[in-house]
């Protein structure tokens, strides 16, 4: 979209222009699906300001613009030396500023009546009121943790939207999700929360780990306390993780809250999506068992721990219960984005116990019994 912005913007407007792009998304946004964006006000369309600045720029050309799509990746020279540039571009240290003034003549706003429905002007006045909200700075302290550590991890970056979509994912459990989206706000009474200026000098003593003396914030909880509960859980799932035979990645923010971004390829330097799904579910439910058995110790266990015994137990119960979970999902799946017997089966495979001698159909059989393995 930003090349064609500077396309638009730097070639002469009196003569005909011809944009090659391999971005099927680019070309229809600025013909086949104008005039629907314009009648709606854009609400719903993702890259709106730079979708509004391309159909004002062709607009004030007097000479013809037209599309021509290429095949990305195959050998074409123009589409190959544009690929070479994003790429220098995106190592850039500083930004450069791409030309958005767009006289007012050619400015639309708003949506046409006969075009808006209730769903349009809800999302309408949700994007209003989101802009006029402040970020927490605890909240963007998390983002940075995750997104830094997935780059320093998997070797990605990833956008900040990106991080927050992901807690959507099929292979994210509701409760692991909202559990992440509280911690990643910070929203839980934990650590300096105790700490208020009106909170009574009893209850202060809060803030801190029973059994480390430190300030008991989500770090503390998840990576570094010494109470039985986080080490153990880990070490498990590292068990767990070795019989995949793939690499191993140390419990972070970005390998943990990020989760379902994680990267594996290849020697060929192919994705692994199996592979992939299952760091997502492991470490997503080992993270919130990790939580639980904090809360549980804290408040209904008045501080005392849970033996490894338990901690062992409870683990491979929480990953059993996924798998349960998900098979029962892959029996009862419909559309083409429901989670298929196929998808369980290659995810969960290289973790049960005597999974080579499982029948075909064993995902969908209630009556075939299937459990984690417990470590090598």
């Amino acid at each position: 979209m930003v090349a064609t912005i500077l396309a638009a913007g730097a070639a002469d407007s009196s003569a005909r222009l011809v944009v090659e792009t391999d971005s099927q998304t680019t070309m229809d946004s600025a013909t086949k699906w104008k005039r629907r964006h314009e009648d709606t006000g854009y609400i719903l369309q993702q890259n709106a300001d730079l979708t509004r600045v391309i159909i004002a720029k062709l607009r004030m050309r007097k000479a013809h613009t037209l599309f021509r799509w290429v095949k990305g990746h195959s050998g074409h020279p123009r589409n190959e030396a544009a690929d070479k540039l994003a790429a220098i571009g995106a190592e850039k240290v500083a930004q450069d500023l791409i030309p958005m003034d767009v006289p007012t003549i050619f400015k639309l706003t708003g949506a046409k009546l006969q075009a808006i429905t209730q769903k349009l002007a809800y999302r309408a006045i949700r994007d209003r009121k989101d802009k006029l909200v402040k970020q927490r700075p605890r909240t963007e302290a998390n983002l940075d943790r995750v997104v830094t550590g997935i780059e320093a991890t998997f070797g990605v970056r990833v956008y900040e939207t990106t991080i927050w979509k992901s807690f959507r994912g099929r292979h994210v459990s509701r409760q692991a999700a909202q559990f992440m989206w509280m911690a990643m706000h910070d929203g839980y009474m934990i650590g300096s929360h105790w700490m208020r200026p009106n909170m009574p000098d009893e209850l202060r003593t809060r803030a801190y780990c029973g059994t480390c003396g430190e300030t008991e914030t989500m770090s503390h909880i998840a990576f570094e306390c010494e109470t039985k509960g986080q080490g153990v859980v880990w070490s498990l799932l590292k068990a767990t993780w070795e019989l995949t035979m793939a690499r191993w990645h140390e419990p972070c923010w970005g390998t943990t809250f990020g989760a379902a971004c994680a990267v594996f390829k290849s020697d060929e330097g192919s994705r692994k999506p199996a592979l992939e799904n299952l760091w997502c579910i492991l470490c997503t439910e080992a993270l919130h068992l990790i939580w639980k058995l904090r809360c549980e110790r804290v408040i209904q266990r008045d501080g005392e721990e849970f033996t490894e015994a338990e901690i062992t137990n409870r683990y491979y119960a929480a990953m059993d219960a996924r798998l349960s979970l998900d098979r029962r999902t892959a029996a009862m799946a419909k559309g083409k984005r429901a989670l298929k017997p196929a998808d369980v089966e290659r995810i969960w495979l290289p973790i049960l116990e005597s999974g080579q001698d499982l029948p075909p159909r064993w995902v969908t059989s209630s009556g075939v019994l299937v459990g984690i393995k417990r470590g090598r």
